[in-house]
C-alpha cells in the first residue's frame, strides 16, 4: 500500500561500464530494488521521488536511464491534475460525503403507542433536532431533558445517532389506575343517591338489600367483618352495585353567536434545503386569520432520506361573523347537542339510559333544554379503612 502511494518506477539503463554504474547506485541515496540484466541492459525498480537521483548517477557514469513503466495511484492522480473540473468535483464530493455523514438524514421512532411518529418528529423539531440538523451541534442529553419537561405525554426518551440516522426510544406517560390493592382494607360506598337494582359482591359483607334506596356516602359493601367471637377484622371489599338514579343536564343555545366562515383552502410550496426554507411561489400570504398545516416530502437517494424536499403548506383562511338563529333553528341545534352528549357519555359505556324527559324553553337571548335522565350504572366507590 505504501508503494502504491509513493509510486514505483521501473527503469532501464545502458552503461558502457555496468559495474561502475551499479557501484555508484549503491553509494547513492536512491532506494533501488530488483536490479537485473537483460539483453545487455540494466533494469531496476525505484520510488518516483528517487528517479531523478538515478538519472544523475547515470549521467555521471556516462550512462542513459529511461522509464520503462510506472506503477502506483500517485501517477493516476497526477495524470488528472490539470483537469480542474474533475479535481473540484472530487473535492466537492468528498466534502458533501463528509457533511452528509454528520447530519440527520432519517428519524426512527420506537416505543410510541398513542403518539404518532409525526407528532414525535414535530416535538423533536421544536427542540431543534430533525432531518437536516448538523449532529455535532446538538446536545442529545439536553434535548432529552427538554422534551420530557415540555411534554406531559412523554415520561422518558432516549436519543442516539447511528451514522446519519437519529433513533428515538420513547416511553409514554400513563395515568396510574385508581385502585386500591386487594391487601388494603376498604369499604365500598355510594357515590350518588340511587335505588339498588343489581348486586354482585365479590369480597366483603353487603349492607343494603336489593331494591333499597341509598344516599351519597352510604356504605354498600363493608370490609369490617365479625369473626363470630365478639371481635372484628378488616378486609378488602369488592363488588358491583348497580343503582338507578336521576341526572339533570342543561344545554343552551344563544340566538346570536360568533362563528367561523372558512374560505377556499390555499396551497403553497416551499423548497426545504438543509434546514433552509425557500418559497416556491410569488407574493405574500395576506390571509388575515387562518389555520395552517404543512407536510414535508423528502428526497430519497439509494434508500437514504436526504435533507432536501418540498414543503406542502396548506392555509385555511377564515373570517368571524355573527350568526342569527330563529327559535326553530336554535331548538334543532340543541337536539344535536343532546345527541352528541349521549353518544359521548352513554353509548358503548357502563351507563344505561332507562328514561329521559326533555323540557325546552326560550329567553330573550336564546333557547334552553333541560334533559332529565333516569340512568342505571355502578354507584360504588372504594374507600380505604383507616383502623385505629
Amino acid at each position: 500500500m505504501f508503494d502504491n502511494i509513493r509510486g514505483v518506477i521501473t527503469f532501464e539503463a545502458v552503461a558502457p561500464e555496468p559495474e561502475a554504474f551499479l557501484n555508484a547506485l549503491k553509494d547513492s541515496s536512491a532506494a533501488v530494488s530488483e536490479l537485473r540484466v537483460k539483453k545487455g541492459k540494466l533494469y531496476g525498480n525505484v520510488y518516483r521521488s528517487d528517479f531523478e537521483t538515478v538519472k544523475r548517477v547515470a549521467e555521471s557514469c556516462g550512462a542513459q536511464a529511461a522509464i520503462c513503466s510506472k506503477k502506483g495511484g500517485i501517477f493516476t492522480v497526477r495524470r488528472y491534475r490539470r483537469r480542474f473540473g474533475l479535481v473540484i468535483g472530487v473535492l466537492l464530493a468528498a466534502a458533501l460525503t463528509g457533511y452528509l455523514s454528520n447530519i440527520v438524514l432519517s428519524v426512527e421512532i420506537y416505543g410510541n403507542e398513542t403518539l404518532t411518529d409525526k407528532q414525535v418528529e414535530n416535538m423533536l423539531r421544536d427542540c431543534g433536532l430533525g432531518i437536516g440538523t448538523f449532529i455535532p451541534s446538538v446536545d442529545l442529553r439536553d434535548t432529552e431533558r427538554r422534551m420530557v419537561s415540555s411534554s406531559e405525554e412523554i415520561a422518558w426518551i432516549g436519543l442516539r445517532t447511528v451514522g446519519s440516522r437519529l433513533q428515538a426510544e420513547i416511553s409514554e406517560a400513563t395515568d396510574p389506575p385508581e385502585m386500591v390493592p386487594t391487601s388494603v382494607p376498604c369499604n365500598v360506598v355510594s357515590v350518588r343517591d340511587a335505588q339498588i337494582v343489581s348486586i354482585n359482591v365479590q369480597l366483603g359483607m353487603l349492607v343494603p338489600m336489593l331494591g333499597d334506596g341509598v344516599r351519597k356516602g352510604d356504605l354498600l359493601i363493608s370490609g369490617t367483618v365479625d369473626n363470630g367471637k365478639g371481635g372484628v377484622y378488616y378486609s378488602h371489599a369488592m363488588g358491583q352495585i348497580i343503582g338507578r338514579y336521576e341526572e339533570e343536564v342543561t344545554f343552551t343555545q344563544p340566538f346570536e353567536e360568533e362563528k367561523f366562515d372558512y374560505g377556499d383552502t390555499v396551497l403553497r410550496k416551499k423548497l426545504y434545503f438543509f434546514g433552509l426554507q425557500m418559497p416556491l411561489y410569488v407574493g405574500r400570504n395576506d390571509f388575515g386569520s387562518y389555520e395552517y398545516d404543512e407536510e414535508i416530502s423528502y428526497l430519497s437517494f439509494l434508500g437514504l432520506t436526504m435533507p432536501i424536499g418540498v414543503i406542502r403548506c396548506e392555509y385555511k383562511p377564515y373570517e368571524t361573523e355573527t350568526a342569527v338563529y330563529s327559535p326553530e333553528q336554535a331548538r334543532a341545534i340543541l337536539e344535536e347537542k343532546i345527541k352528541l352528549y349521549e353518544y359521548n357519555f352513554f353509548d358503548e359505556g357502563d351507563i344505561t339510559v332507562v328514561d329521559r324527559e326533555e323540557i325546552f324553553s326560550e329567553t330573550a337571548d336564546g333557547a334552553k333544554a333541560v334533559v332529565k335522565y333516569t340512568l342505571e350504572g355502578d354507584i360504588g366507590e372504594i374507600v380505604e379503612i383507616f383502623a385505629k
